[in-house]
C-alpha cells in the first residue's frame, strides 16, 4: 500500500477529505525526498535493525549456482581435494553410533543439541562432532554462538575430550553460557584479537558471524586480522559459505558478502591455507554426498537436511 493510501485508510471516518490526506502524504514524500536520512532514522527507531542508504542500485541476483553454473575457477580449485574430502567424510562414519543417539528434535531451551534445529544443517552438524573428535583440540572458538555449541558440547561429553569451549558473541541465539567454559559477550571488533594468538595446532575456530563486510564489522577483523596472523594447522570454519555457487536467491535480501571475501583469497592460491570441507560443495556432488548414506539411511535420519553450508579449512 503506497504512502498516500495509508493516510488515506488511516483517516477513514474522519472530516479530512482526501484531497487533504494526499497533501499531507505528498508532503512527508518530499521531505523524505530532501532528507533521506530521515527514513532511515524512522525505520531504526521502528526495529532492532541499522539501515543503510546506498548511493547506487544493487541487483541482488546470483551470478553462479541457483540454475546456473558454479563459478569456474573456485569450481576447479574446490574440486581438486575431492579424494581428501572422501577420506575425511568415511572417517565421521565412525560416529555413526554417538550421531544416532542424538535427539530429532528438543526444546529451544534445552542445553541438548537436536538434528532439527532450525540453524545448523545435518552435515554441518556432523562434520562439526566429528572434527572435534578427531583431533581432540585444546580449544574450540567460536566468533558466533548457538546450535554450534551444543554439538561441539556433546562430542566434548561423548569423548571426553580436552577441548574448552570459548564463545564470542554480543547476543547468542540460543542459552548456551552454561556449555562454554569462557563467555565474552560483546562484538569481536570490540574483542582483545590477543586470543587468537593462543590458538595451536589442531585447535578450532568457528566463524558464524554477521556475514557482512563494512568497516570495522566482525567479517572484516575476521579476514584482515585474524586469519592472517593463525599459526599454521588451525582448523577455521565459516558457515553460511556456498562457494562454489553464489549466496542462495532465498537469502539474496540479506546482503551476505563474506563469501566473496573468502573466494579472493582462494582464487589468490596463496598457500595461506588447505580447504578441508566444502560443505556446499558436497551437498552438491552426489559421489561425496553419498558417503555419508550409512547414517543418513538410518529411520531417524529420513527427515534431516543432507547439506550443509560449512566451508572448512586448515591454515599452513
Amino acid at each position: 500500500m503506497q504512502l498516500h493510501q495509508r493516510v488515506n485508510a488511516q483517516n477513514e471516518g474522519k472530516k479530512m477529505s482526501p484531497q487533504s490526506t494526499s497533501k499531507i502524504a505528498e508532503k512527508i514524500l518530499n521531505l523524505i525526498r530532501l532528507n533521506p536520512q530521515l527514513l532511515l532514522s524512522v525505520v531504526e527507531s521502528m526495529t532492532d535493525c541499522q539501515a543503510i542508504l546506498l548511493d547506487y542500485p544493487v541487483k541482488a541476483i546470483p551470478r553462479y549456482g541457483n540454475g546456473k553454473p558454479p563459478h569456474p575457477k573456485l569450481y576447479e580449485i574446490i574440486n581438486k581435494n575431492r579424494n581428501a574430502y572422501k577420506r575425511a567424510l568415511k572417517s565421521f562414519l565412525s560416529f555413526k553410533e554417538y550421531l544416532l543417539k542424538i535427539p530429532t528434535e528438543s526444546a529451544d531451551n534445552s542445553q541438548e543439541p537436536s538434528w532439527i534445529n532450525g540453524w545448523l544443517p545435518g552435515l554441518d552438524a556432523v562434520a562439526l562432532y566429528s572434527i572435534l573428535c578427531l583431533n581432540n583440540p585444546k580449544r574450540f572458538l567460536e566468533v558466533g554462538s548457538g546450535y554450534s555449541t551444543k554439538f561441539a558440547r556433546r562430542a566434548i561429553l561423548d569423548h571426553n575430550l580436552q577441548t574448552k569451549i570459548i564463545s564470542i558473541d554480543p547476543c547468542p541465539r540460543a542459552k548456551i553460557d552454561l556449555l562454554c567454559d569462557i563467555v565474552i559477550r560483546k562484538p569481536l571488533e570490540d574483542v582483545d584479537l590477543g586470543l587468537f594468538d593462543e590458538l595451536e595446532a589442531g585447535d578450532v575456530l568457528y566463524v558464524d558471524s554477521s556475514h557482512r563486510c563494512f568497516t570495522n564489522s566482525d567479517v572484516t577483523v575476521v579476514f584482515l586480522d585474524v586469519l592472517p596472523q593463525l599459526r599454521p594447522d588451525v582448523f577455521v570454519e565459516f558457515h553460511d559459505i556456498a562457494l562454489p555457487y553464489d549466496y542462495s536467491s532465498n537469502i539474496a535480501d540479506r546482503y551476505y558478502s563474506e563469501q566473496y571475501l573468502l573466494a579472493v583469497y582462494i582464487l589468490a592460491e596463496s598457500n595461506k591455507f588447505n580447504i578441508i570441507l566444502p560443505n556446499c560443495f558436497i551437498g552438491k556432488d552426489s559421489e561425496l554426498n553419498n558417503i555419508l548414506n550409512p547414517l543418513w539411511n538410518e529411520p531417524k535420519m529420513l527427515k534431516i537436511f543432507r547439506f550443509g553450508c560449512s566451508f572448512w579449512i586448515q591454515t599452513k
